[in-house]
C-alpha cells in the first residue's frame, strides 16, 4: 500500500534527522517539498516528487538507501569537517548544466532578485562542455556534503584548487579495469554513483581498444557505456543498452559525447548511420526532460512576479521520411518563452480563436533567428529559451516559410 504524502514526508524527515540534520524541517504541502532551516536564515528546499517515485519503485529493503542517497547533499550537522578531512574526501560530481540553471531560477523564486543572496546558495562548478558541469562534494564515514561558497570561504580554499584535488581522489578510486561487455564496447565497473562523473578524467578512455575516438554515454550515474565512433555495431549496442538503462529510477543523460583532443563534444553519427535514429531520439529525450523541468520552475517564477508570459512546450514529431524533429508554436498576440527547436510554427488565430480558422506558417529556427532579430531574445537559461514579443509581418512569414521548410 502506498504511503500518504504526510507519511512519506515524515519518513523523509526521519532520514534527515538520522543523518545528523539539526535544523527545523517543515513540510510545504503546496509545492510537495520539505523546507529545512530557520525561515529567518538560509534554508534548503528538498523536493519530494521524484524521490517518492524512486522510493515507491524500490524493494522495501532498499527504500532507506534511496532516501539516504537522495538527501545526502541537503544535510547540515553540527560537526564541521576540517580542511585535512576535506582534502582526503573531496570528489567531483557531474550534473547536466540545465540542473544548475533550474536551481538558480528556483533560488530566484525563493530569494527574489537579490543576486548576491542567490550566489551564496549556488554551487560553484566547472563546465565540461555545453551540457555538463562538475561541482564538489566531500565524503566522510557517515555523510556526504556538497561544497558551496560558504564552505570554501570557511576553509580558505579556492574552487579550482579543490577541484584538482577532487579529480586526483577520483583518479585514485578509478583503477579497476573496465569490463568489455562485447568486442569494442566497455561498461564501467565501479557502481559507486560516480561512474558518470569519470567523464572528468579523459585519460581513462584513451587507452581503451576502440574503433575510432571514444564515445561516452551515461544513462545513469552508475552506468557508463563506451565504444568507438567508427564502430557501427558497438554504437547500435550502446544505443539499445542506454534505452534500457533509462528505465532505471536514477536516469542521468542519454546524450552521446565524443572525445576530441581531450575535450568531450556532444555527438551524433552521420545521418543514415544505423545508430543515428536511436541515438538522436535518446538525446532528444534528455533535452525534452530538461525543458520540462525548466518549464515548471519558470512558470512558478513568472506567476509569483505577476507576469503573464507563456512558457511554450517543446513538441516532437516524426516526418514522413521517418526523421524525428522538434517544434514549438509562436502565437500572434502572446508574449512567450520558446524552447530552441528545429521548427517554429507561427500561428495567427482566426475569428473567435477557433483552431480550424487559424493560419499557420512554419520555418526552421535558424531562419527565424536570422530574419526576426530583436523579436527573439535569449534569456540565458540552459537549455536556452527565447523571449518573443510581437509577430512577424505577412511578407516575413511567407519568406521564412519558403526559406526554412522542414
Amino acid at each position: 500500500m502506498s504511503a500518504s504524502w504526510d507519511e512519506f514526508a515524515r519518513t523523509c524527515a526521519d532520514v534527515l534527522r538520522a543523518r545528523g540534520e539539526v535544523r527545523p524541517i517543515i513540510l510545504d504541502e503546496k509545492r510537495d517539498r520539505l523546507v529545512v532551516g530557520d525561515p529567518s536564515g538560509p534554508v534548503s528546499f528538498i523536493h519530494l516528487i521524484h524521490a517518492r517515485t524512486e522510493w515507491e519503485a524500490a524493494p522495501l529493503g532498499a527504500r532507506p538507501r534511496v532516501l539516504h542517497r537522495r538527501f545526502w547533499s541537503s544535510i547540515r550537522n553540527e560537526t564541521a569537517a576540517n580542511t585535512e578531512q576535506v582534502l582526503r574526501g573531496v570528489l567531483p560530481r557531474v550534473r547536466d548544466r540545465a540542473w544548475f540553471s533550474a536551481v538558480r531560477r528556483q533560488a530566484e523564486l525563493e530569494l527574489g532578485a537579490d543576486e548576491s543572496a542567490i550566489d551564496e546558495v549556488m554551487l560553484p562548478f566547472s563546465a565540461i562542455n555545453d551540457e555538463l558541469a562538475a561541482h564538489l562534494a566531500y565524503e566522510l564515514p557517515s555523510s556526504v556534503t556538497e561544497i558551496g561558497p560558504d564552505r570554501l570561504n570557511a576553509w580558505g580554499l579556492t574552487f579550482n584548487d579543490l577541484y584538482e584535488r577532487a579529480k586526483d581522489n577520483l583518479r585514485a578510486a578509478s583503477q579497476a579495469p573496465w569490463e568489455e561487455a562485447t568486442p569494442g564496447v566497455f561498461v564501467s565497473p565501479f557502481h559507486d554513483s560516480l561512474d558518470a562523473t569519470r567523464i572528468v578524467l579523459p585519460e581513462l578512455f584513451t587507452a581503451m581498444k576502440l574503433k575510432g575516438k571514444p564515445v561516452f554515454l551515461a544513462p545513469t550515474h552508475d552506468i557508463v557505456f563506451v565504444t568507438g565512433d567508427d564502430d557501427a555495431e558497438g554504437l547500435q549496442q550502446v544505443a539499445v543498452w542506454t534505452e534500457e538503462a533509462l528505465l532505471e529510477p536514477r536516469a542521468h543523460s542519454a546524450i552521446a559525447y565524443r572525445l576530441v583532443d581531450g575535450k568531450w563534444e556532444r555527438w551524433l553519427p552521420a545521418k543514415g548511420h544505423p545508430a543515428f535514429a536511436k541515438l538522436k531520439l535518446l538525446a532528444l529525450q534528455t533535452t525534452a526532460s530538461a525543458y520540462s523541468r525548466q518549464k515548471e520552475v519558470l512558470e512558478a517564477l513568472l506567476e509569483s512576479n505577476g507576469h503573464e508570459i507563456l512558457v511554450a512546450t517543446l513538441r516532437a514529431f516524426r516526418a514522413p521520411s521517418g526523421d524525428v524533429f522538434t517544434a514549438c508554436a509562436w502565437q500572434d498576440g502572446l508574449e512567450a518563452l520558446l524552447p530552441q527547436t528545429d521548427r517554429i510554427d507561427f500561428v495567427r488565430p482566426g475569428p473567435g480563436n477557433t483552431p480550424s480558422a487559424a493560419k499557420v506558417w512554419s520555418t526552421s529556427f535558424d531562419i527565424a533567428r536570422k530574419t526576426l532579430g530583436d523579436l527573439m531574445q535569449p534569456i540565458g537559461d540552459l537549455p536556452e529559451r527565447w523571449r518573443v514579443k510581437g509577430f512577424p509581418t505577412d511578407s516575413q512569414l511567407e519568406q521564412m516559410a519558403l526559406e526554412g521548410k522542414i
